[in-house]
């Protein structure tokens, strides 16, 4: 079996583990509430590919986040390491001068969620009408609580050709829709590879065992995130780029909601 590794950072008082590895250039888990306690565990299913976008649309869009760069959000001290757009189980927690986490400042908000909105709406739209098709639901934003699906940015470092992303599960919700008791079946992570290193991926625990699934460039791929999963970032030195698009859905009241 390969099991995760013990956790190498210390535990919070509400019980929250951070990153699992020396440094957490792929996120942590996220959502407290007892979040151990109160997440639902992962139905258990296979991760599903969606193929949405072609070589020269993902080109296209790759070119047009590099071009906002000035926008970008560090997110990390020392490696190249970013985000396009808020992420709540990152700015959820990183305080304002309001003292609140800069994810529930409407001002913000709005104003990452009018850059993408802007900049890559045909990406997003295509993401909709792809979950949507696949869950057989409507899909929509809710820009009124939530952040629009943005990017992680991890630019060639040799740090990354190691197994440094954080293992984590996917809580995010139990945050930002705190009112909604979701089951498995009502959450989803998705991934849409923009530019992407040879032999990048996702790992997933299954009963123990740990099980690789490779990215594809411009196919969406769909899981639960409540099982532990880890990202392997750029496996193979080399000179790209890694540009994912990465958001999450919840399935509430007969439709999914889409939000990061």
């Amino acid at each position: 079996m390969s099991s995760p590794p013990p956790s190498l950072a210390p535990k919070r008082p509400s019980g929250r583990t951070q990153a699992l590895a020396p440094v957490d250039p792929g996120g942590r888990a996220c959502g407290e509430q007892a979040a151990h306690l109160a997440a639902p565990a992962s139905g258990g299913g296979p991760p599903v590919a969606l193929p949405l976008f072609d070589a020269a649309q993902c080109e296209a869009w790759q070119a047009e986040v590099m071009a906002l760069r000035r926008h970008w959000t560090p997110r990390h001290p020392s490696l190249p390491f970013f985000t396009l757009g808020l992420a709540a189980y990152l700015d959820i927690e990183r305080r304002g001068r309001s003292g609140r986490g800069t994810y529930w400042s409407a001002a913000l908000r709005s104003h990452y969620n009018a850059l993408l909105q802007r900049h890559f709406g045909r990406l997003l739209e295509g993401c909709l009408a792809g979950l949507s098709a696949h869950a057989g639901l409507p899909a929509r934003f809710a820009p009124e609580r939530a952040s629009l699906p943005g990017f992680h940015i991890h630019l060639p470092h040799p740090v990354f050709t190691g197994e440094v992303a954080s293992i984590h599960r996917d809580l995010q919700f139990l945050d930002v829709f705190a009112e909604v008791r979701a089951k498995p079946e009502d959450v989803m992570t998705f991934t849409v590879p923009m530019a992407l290193p040879e032999g990048s991926g996702l790992n997933i625990w299954s009963q123990g065992d740990k099980h690789f699934h490779a990215y594809r460039l411009g196919s969406m791929l769909v899981h639960d995130g409540l099982a532990t999963h880890q990202a392997v970032l750029h496996p193979q030195a080399g000179e790209s780029a890694r540009i994912m698009l990465q958001g999450h859905a919840l399935r509430h009241q007969g439709e999914l909601l889409l939000y990061w």
